[in-house]
């Protein structure tokens, strides 16, 4: 028997006897909190699918993918403000935000591995802009760490060493988390915008 299962007979076995319902009697519906976590899984279902089954290998399939990402990145991000607004307290928001750390950090070790082959013409290119979303990615998870005095969250076992592997073959140096911050990943941004500099042609920016 499941623990839900065993819970509802439980509940069924501890409550007083009731008198029938009517059968005209209106349904009661119950209020389901938007604090929760049900647009987060959603977002993590999606890059975990993109994980397991990357894109084509033509430019039309590798931007529609890097689109996709980028598009659940800004719903990560609305969803992050909207939690922020509706959950009452830090103790609510905290396990969310972690689970929202995780997901953009994924989403953007994701969106690194197309950016690099859609700026296979361009070598500066295919590096750094991989290299500033690696950055990126790094901060949304040192913020979290930071934010919990160095506690680093269960949802983040699974994202660290992706980006730890992406970062090692840029030669892209991740700092520890208290020493990982705005400044540190700006240094990293406008190192790696000059390098875009010199490539000839406009190249997909990192997402927000």
């Amino acid at each position: 028997m499941s623990k839900l299962l065993q819970v509802a007979v439980a509940i069924v076995l501890l409550s007083p006897v009731c008198a029938p319902v009517p059968a005209n009697a209106a349904p009661v519906e119950v209020a389901v909190s938007r604090c929760n976590g049900q647009t987060i899984d959603d977002a993590s279902s999606r890059i975990r699918e993109y994980d397991r089954h990357g894109p084509g290998g033509g430019e039309t399939s590798l931007l529609n993918r890097y689109a996709a990402i980028a598009e659940v990145l800004a719903t990560l991000n609305e969803e992050r403000t909207i939690l922020s607004t509706i959950c009452t307290s830090d103790a609510e928001r905290a396990p969310f935000f972690a689970q929202i750390a995780a997901t953009v950090a994924w989403a953007l070790v994701l969106e690194a591995d197309v950016a690099a082959r859609l700026n296979a013409s361009c070598p500066a290119a295919a590096s750094a802009l991989p290299t500033m979303m690696l950055s990126d990615a790094w901060l949304a998870l040192a913020n979290v760490v930071n934010e919990d005095d160095g506690t680093v969250p269960a949802s983040f076992k699974e994202v660290i060493p992706k980006v730890q592997t992406r970062a090692a073959a840029l030669a892209l140096t991740l700092p520890p988390w208290a020493q990982t911050s705005v400044y540190w990943r700006d240094q990293v941004h406008a190192k790696a915008k000059a390098a875009v500099a010199s490539c000839p042609s406009p190249s997909p920016s990192p997402s927000p």
